[in-house]
């Protein structure tokens, strides 16, 4: 098995082999594929006064450089920083920061991608500290540092359309830790007080994916997909969409269907898991936008017992890489709240449109109901979001704010907070 340090230690092997290759420093410079964000971002919740008031700044951002291809080889390195100038409350037992934005600290430096990778018109294979792009093992990319994972990762494009994937994640590295490690989002508070008997290391996760698109083989305006996830001494997931989109008109209906099952297994060190997860979206598309609506529910299983510190009960999911930060893939789920993250049974619905009045300006809005009393407190969330992206010589500068209200639950101890007013403000430049 190979560790961390033999992976890096390739990578820097891989770049030295890619410099011997060009005559020059600066012909591997000019070859080489350099990518990279500055991020200004600033977030704010209000409770209402159930409780501290929180808030976070920071400015940082990304450097990645990819070497340029040797037979199809080549390697990735990409550093990411995150700084609070001093702008944030860091006083124990920091009552007043928002610990999601960059952790209980003043400055976070990490290198968070470094790996080796082989690619052709037919495979991509993968292997090293990298970024993953599958339903439940994903980026969640909406603060300053990604989800990273040290994994191996597998893409195969047999016919036009279809891509069969698969991979073997051995550490994790969530977006505020210094350094990977064998644990989850579930060893994080605040999802800790919900699995206190959790390992504080594990065996890290299996996926195996299909993906489809039909318009590549005659089905147009079909696409679905299908993945299994072992999340080694939690559970086994087995997950699945299809969707429909009228491929002709100038308003397009589409239709789309989601479905998860999931079972405790190995040691089951997160509870008897034992989860149904199923929902529908449907909407019309214009050249203007689209409008929506949107349904999810996470029926009860018996036997079933609510708690307040609890240990995961049947009709509970789990979701070890998105959990508390809602970046699950369920249609209902928005930027701080979901049915995942509430961590019980029930029921959600969500209605909203996407406009674009122009090229540059991007809005949404949405409404959502949740619907988990009495295990758990309802919640009505108001979700604004505004993107504003500016071309010419400032192409790739995004100015944009989103904005949550939600009424009710928002405590991992199921306290009411009465009305959170969740905003974040973000201004990042792309290169």
């Amino acid at each position: 098995m190979f560790t961390q340090k033999a992976w890096r230690a390739g990578v820097l092997a891989a770049l030295s082999t890619a410099m011997v290759h060009a005559s020059t420093l600066q012909d591997f410079l000019q070859e080489s594929h350099v990518t990279g964000a500055i991020r200004n971002y600033y977030f704010t919740q209000d409770f209402g006064g159930a409780q501290p008031d929180t808030s976070a700044y920071s400015l940082g951002g990304m450097l990645k450089i990819t070497t340029p291809p040797v037979a199809g080889a080549s390697a990735g390195l990409a550093f990411y920083t995150a700084n609070a100038l001093g702008a944030n409350d860091l006083t124990p037992p920091f009552a007043r920061l928002d610990p999601l934005l960059m952790g209980n600290t003043g400055s976070l430096n990490v290198l968070g991608q470094a790996y080796l990778q082989f690619h052709d018109r037919w495979t991509t294979v993968r292997a090293g500290d990298q970024l993953l792009d599958t339903p439940w093992m994903g980026p969640a990319d909406a603060f300053m540092i990604p989800n990273t994972f040290e994994a191996v990762y597998a893409g195969v494009h047999p016919l036009p359309g279809i891509s069969i994937e698969g991979l073997r994640a051995l550490r994790y590295k969530n977006r505020t830790a210094l350094y990977y490690g064998e644990g989850t989002l579930l060893n994080v508070a605040p999802e800790t007080s919900l699995y206190p008997h959790l390992a504080a290391a594990d065996d890290g996760a299996l996926g195996l994916g299909i993906r489809i698109d039909g318009n590549r083989f005659h089905l147009p305006g079909t696409q679905g997909q299908v993945w299994f996830y072992q999340f080694y001494n939690l559970a086994k997931l087995y997950y699945g969409t299809a969707g429909y989109r009228v491929p002709t008109g100038t308003f397009a209906p589409f239709a789309d269907f989601q479905y998860a099952r999931e079972r405790a297994s190995g040691a089951r060190a997160a509870g008897p898991v034992n989860a149904t997860v199923y929902g529908a979206m449907a909407g019309i598309t214009g050249p203007r936008g689209q409008v929506f609506a949107a349904y999810d529910a996470i029926p009860r299983e018996a036997p079933f017992s609510p708690g307040g510190i609890r240990t995961l009960y049947n009709g509970g999911f789990l979701s070890p890489y998105t959990q508390p930060y809602n970046a699950d893939p369920l249609y209902t789920t928005i930027m701080d709240y979901g049915l995942v993250g509430a961590s019980s049974p029930g029921h959600a619905w969500k209605f909203g449109f996407v406009i674009h009045p122009i090229h540059a300006l991007r809005l949404k809005y949405s409404y959502s109901l949740y619907d988990t009393a009495p295990y758990v407190l309802n919640v009505y969330a108001n979700c604004f979001s505004a993107a504003y992206s500016l071309g010419g010589y400032w192409k790739g500068l995004t100015l944009r704010d989103r904005l949550a209200i939600d009424n009710g639950f928002h405590s991992i101890g199921n306290t009411p907070t009465g009305t959170l007013i969740d905003n974040r403000i973000m201004l990042q430049y792309t290169f």
